[in-house]
């Protein structure tokens, strides 16, 4: 499916899929349990589309 870029109308070029950690914990609570601050993390896929003309950078949910 082919995607416009919301702020100048050019079509957008995939990059790719990219995998972002999302959740856990941050600040003093990393410091004080360190990896365990972890556990609650989860990886979550998206795609990266991206505009030639102005070089704005979209994400997406991948299709399933």
């Amino acid at each position: 499916m082919d995607k416009t870029c919301l702020s100048c109308g050019q079509p957008l070029e995939l990059l790719g899929r990219r995998q972002f950690r999302v959740g856990g914990t941050t600040g003093g609570w990393k410091l004080l349990f360190g990896e365990w601050a972890e556990l609650g993390e989860e990886l979550v896929d998206f795609e990266v589309w991206a505009c030639p003309g102005c070089r704005k950078v979209e994400f997406y949910l991948p299709e399933k």
